[in-house]
């Protein structure tokens, strides 16, 4: 609703941007809260993320071009300025997972330890970001049904269609968002560093069906169908189900953990004796 620079004196910065540069620095600020929980060492999880802001960026722009070309086929040069807008999540985090695995393959790095501790920080950057979109008018939904109340009229200046009630799907994906970060960071507390992955698999579960849902209300154009689904869509797909893989992969791992503990750990006995296969009043 405010698609406008703003000038901050030395330089002036949309309305869109200046929401995702917030969205960052208080993420990164969640990490001194998530780090210990997940029993990660802040200072390595502040430098993965750095890297993680970097290559998620890139893959966030690298996947809305290749899902508009048609708009680049004249500009090119525009397709660097990703601060006017243009970025696609599923993209950034398919990017900044794929980063993650190879520097676990190398060892540099404790995967799922990792995946819980930054991605409720993603979370919350990903609301705050989507607060962006609904300023700047992107990511606009379908004019709204009759019984809808919370119909959302854009400016003429906005990128969204103006004159016409909306869906406010930016609104509708960050309230979502941020409920995922409370039930996250919740998760990650009563957890206690024990079954590292889960909040990871959570995350990925519940935004990946957060996206799909709300993609049946947006109206901009998400690339071209396949199959009379956008790609937008399909990605969420993908994440719901690396989802569910991670949290089967992690029952099967602590099931075999368990039973195995319980062939190898002797058991107790009422005398404190854990050797002693005997009773008290007992020879």
């Amino acid at each position: 609703m405010w698609p406008h620079e703003i000038d901050l004196g030395l330089f002036s910065v949309s309305s869109y941007g200046l929401m995702v540069s917030i969205g960052i620095l208080l993420g990164l600020l969640l990490l001194k809260v998530t780090a210990p929980l997940a029993g990660a060492a802040a200072k390595n999880a502040f430098d993965l993320a750095f890297w993680l802001i970097i290559i998620g960026l890139f893959g966030s722009r690298a996947a809305y071009i290749l899902t508009h070309l048609d708009l680049f086929s004249n500009r090119k040069m525009e397709m660097l300025m990703y601060w006017r807008g243009g970025l696609m999540f599923q993209g950034g985090l398919i990017a900044g997972m794929a980063l993650a695995a190879a520097l676990a393959l190398k060892g540099r790095i404790r995967l799922l330890v990792m995946a819980d501790t930054i991605l409720p920080c993603l979370a919350l950057g990903q609301a705050i970001g989507r607060i962006g979109c609904f300023l700047a008018g992107c990511c606009f939904g379908f004019p709204v049904a009759s019984t809808f109340p919370f119909g959302v009229i854009f400016p003429p200046n906005s990128l969204a269609p103006s004159a016409i009630a909306l869906y406010p799907t930016q609104l509708m994906e960050s309230l979502g968002l941020f409920l995922i970060t409370i039930i996250l960071l919740i998760v990650l507390a009563k957890l206690r560093r024990r079954t590292a992955g889960l909040v990871a698999s959570l995350y990925l579960i519940l935004t990946g069906a957060l996206r799909f849902y709300i993609d049946f209300y947006r109206a901009d154009f998400r690339g071209h169908k396949i199959l009379g689904i956008p790609p937008t869509s399909w990605m969420a797909i993908f994440l719901v189900l690396s989802g569910f893989f991670l949290a089967l992969h992690l029952y099967r791992k602590n099931k075999r953990t368990n039973r195995l503990a319980k062939i190898l750990l002797p058991v107790a006995s009422p005398s404190g004796d854990p050797t002693s296969g005997t009773s008290p009043g007992q020879d």
